[in-house]
């Protein structure tokens, strides 16, 4: 029988390196990758005293600031590269020398994903709030759920990403930037949804498009990715948005969404269903279009419209307190 020595057990050793650690949503995914059992490093520049307390009190390893491409091996299971990683960074240089797997951010959560029910939500406006109401309802049917977000939920979720074994739900906010120095496709063109929420389009120059035609061809690849027999959940009321609707596969089924109805009565606001009103806090218009993107996207989870409303009635009025 053969003794494993340390230096076996070294390289046997299941362990993952993060560049740019400092971008809050790789400082999150350094946590998760931990917390699954990985031997996880990081480096990054601009490195807070509260980052790195964080990082050691959870068991990463941190050099210090700045880069260290002699700490790279060739044992390194894969590294993750930040997205505002350039190509002459040491560190990535090294991995290459290396032959070392590097994965961008969204590469590496659609590889932790592929056995899950992805639901992605992309679009210029209303992404937060339709992602809160679905983990809003997720939680209170208590659905097991990972998450990969971009920004952030204090109120509901206690970081950006969570990445288990159970949870066969995947929610994932789509983000129309660049994906990193190696990858120039834009970040929610990885995620190959099941279920894809568009809310509507409105190019700017912080988008990463040189131009609006450039942004709406990204956002058309997107629903071209997603998955056969999938939904497209689509606002109606976005001429652009529902043009694109028009040109999907006949495999992906288009859902249209537009304004919840509701009435005031007595200085509050009730959403009128055909099960009965649910008392609502509407802090504008908008409110009101994103749920019913959160309500439809949930019916395709298996929560039943009535447990939807009940839940969001108890979110919107916890709202305004």
């Amino acid at each position: 029988m053969k003794l494993f020595t340390f230096a076996d057990k070294i390289k046997v050793m299941r362990s993952v390196h993060l560049i740019s650690v400092n971008e809050p949503l790789l400082f999150d995914l350094a946590l998760a990758i931990h917390q699954k059992g990985y031997e996880v490093s990081v480096s990054g520049v601009g490195l807070t005293l509260p980052t790195l307390a964080k990082l050691e009190e959870e068991g990463c390893t941190c050099y210090g600031e700045g880069w260290f491409p002699e700490k790279l091996t060739k044992y390194i299971e894969f590294v993750v590269l930040g997205a505002t990683v350039r190509q002459d960074n040491p560190e990535l240089i090294r991995a290459k020398e290396l032959g070392l797997l590097v994965l961008s951010i969204p590469e590496f959560i659609f590889q932790r994903t592929k056995g899950k029910i992805r639901v992605v939500v992309a679009g210029s406006r209303g992404k937060n709030t339709i992602l809160s109401m679905i983990v809003c309802a997720l939680k209170r049917q208590r659905f097991a759920f990972d998450y990969a977000l971009t920004s952030e939920m204090p109120s509901l979720l206690p970081s950006r990403i969570r990445l288990s074994y159970e949870a066969r739900i995947a929610i994932i906010e789509g983000d129309e930037h660049v994906t990193s120095a190696l990858e120039k496709r834009f970040q929610l063109e990885f995620y190959r949804p099941h279920i894809a929420i568009l809310t509507n389009l409105m190019w700017t120059s912080a988008t990463d498009h040189a131009t609006p035609e450039a942004y709406h061809t990204t956002f058309r690849t997107f629903a071209s990715s997603i998955e056969r027999g999938g939904k497209l959940i689509y606002f109606d009321g976005d001429p652009l948005v529902k043009q694109l609707a028009g040109e999907i596969r006949e495999d992906i089924t288009a859902m249209p969404y537009d304004q919840h109805a509701v009435i005031e009565r007595e200085g509050k606001s009730y959403l009128q269903t055909r099960y009965g009103e649910f008392p609502i806090y509407v802090p504008d218009r908008y409110f009101l279009i994103n749920l019913n993107a959160a309500r439809l996207a949930c019916r395709q989870l298996g929560i039943k419209d009535t447990d939807f409303y009940q839940a969001l009635s108890e979110y919107s009025v916890s709202l305004q307190v």
